[in-house]
């Protein structure tokens, strides 16, 4: 059960009011809310308004402080400029280009269990063992004909023997 005491009005006042985020947002007419998000961290000295844009699976983000940019609103006005921005430049770039040829990476890493190669296609990726294929030549061989095969599978496995 929580210790609840009663706190004198003076020490009270001088307590900080925490910010309302959604009078702030709607005060700076903000509608597009999606990314912002209001770090309240007084205690670890993180305090302002964090700004995130996705694009291609990944993440981009920034903090803004209230200290370093005059208080709650300037924060807000900088994340919601930086966002924007950030939109901006992500989109005219596009989306992330896929390498397209094939190509082959020999691995020996006996103490990860991985020797043999590993195969890149149409941005996918795939692990043929050594221990598997019979050996390097035969794993060599099933690697580039699953990576030269066309989209659909051709040579994805082999059967154990």
């Amino acid at each position: 059960m929580p210790i609840i005491r009663k706190v004198p009005a003076h020490e009270a006042a001088t307590w900080d009011v925490p910010i309302d985020s959604a009078a702030l947002l709607a005060a700076e007419n903000i509608t597009d809310r999606i990314g912002l998000i209001r770090l309240d961290y007084p205690e670890h000295g993180s305090v302002g308004w964090a700004a995130r844009v996705y694009t291609s699976g990944k993440e981009h983000s920034r903090f803004f402080s209230d200290a370093a940019h005059g208080g709650p609103e300037g924060a807000l006005r900088r994340a919601v400029a930086w966002r924007d921005t950030a939109r901006r430049v992500l989109a005219a770039r596009g989306p992330a280009r896929v390498r397209r040829e094939p190509r082959l990476l020999r691995v020996d890493r006996a103490e990860w269990k991985n020797v043999g190669y590993f195969a890149w296609r149409d941005g996918k990726r795939r692990y043929f063992s050594d221990a598997r294929y019979g050996g390097p030549g035969g794993a060599k061989e099933a690697a580039q004909a699953w990576a030269e095969a066309p989209h659909g599978g051709v040579g994805q496995s082999r059967p154990y023997t």
